[in-house]
């Protein structure tokens, strides 16, 4: 887990981040609507995409860095899953943003992406959804 992220971290939080958002996107066209920078003309190249992108992917790494010590980790995760309610982010998003993060990685990491890496994550990020979601949407 912490290998591998490591790796996709060297390719750069603004790079993976701009990557992360375009499979994002791709998924799920209507996303685009839930941010600031849904007008910027040239998107991808846009300051702003790029300054969230690389928020969301150092967001990632304080999560992995975050997995030796949960009782640190979950009130900041729960904090941050009563934030996105009110930016208007729905349950499901987060199994967009899922799909996109295996995406995001597997594009980054290629072969370093095994099956088995790839179950790893799935079952971190399904946790992380589990923490965020809580009961936000009861």
């Amino acid at each position: 887990m912490e290998t591998s992220w490591a790796k996709a971290a060297a390719l750069g939080a603004e790079t993976v981040g701009v990557l992360l958002f375009k499979n994002i996107f791709a998924i799920a066209p209507g996303a685009l609507a839930l941010f600031s920078f849904r007008d910027e003309p040239d998107l991808y190249a846009s300051p702003k995409l790029k300054a969230h992108g690389a928020t969301v992917v150092q967001t990632v790494g304080t999560a992995v860095a975050g997995l030796r010590d949960l009782d640190a980790l979950v009130p900041v995760l729960r904090e941050l899953g009563k934030k996105h309610v009110g930016y208007g982010v729905l349950e499901a998003h987060y199994d967009v943003v899922g799909d996109a993060l295996m995406k995001t990685l597997e594009q980054g990491l290629g072969d370093a992406f095994a099956p088995e890496v790839r179950r790893a994550w799935e079952a971190v990020y399904a946790v992380v959804k589990a923490t965020m979601v809580g009961d936000n949407y009861r």
